[in-house]
């Protein structure tokens, strides 16, 4: 009896060790993160990341698969340090605005001397 070569469908599924197919839709390109970190105080990480999300969908439909997840992987890493720095920004301009408020308030109310 003899035992043939692995079934191939297309995708290098056939043999041992072979690559499983791609998912039927490219990964999360995490484009709004990184748009929001060039808002923030970190510019270069946002551009960084925005360079990488906006590979993911080009190498996706190239059949570069692989660059595609590493380009997504990229992309999410400086995106949620974008992120993260676009809300520590964000609730440092409250911060500074409610100070300034205060300030401008018991300016307001202190008794003059004349």
């Amino acid at each position: 009896m003899s035992y043939g070569p692995p079934p191939h469908d297309g995708y290098g599924t056939g043999g041992y060790g072979a690559t499983p197919p791609p998912a039927p839709e490219p990964p999360k390109n995490y484009l709004v993160h990184n748009i929001l970190g060039i808002l923030s105080c970190l510019t270069p990480v946002g551009i960084i990341g925005l360079i990488f999300a906006l590979q993911v969908n080009s190498k996706w439909t190239m059949g570069d698969y692989t660059g595609a997840e590493e380009s997504a992987k990229v992309a999410r890493i400086m995106g949620i340090i974008s992120l993260i720095a676009f809300i520590v920004g964000l609730v440092g301009l409250v911060l500074y605005i409610l100070f300034i408020v205060f300030i401008i308030g018991v300016a307001a109310t202190a008794p003059t001397t004349s």
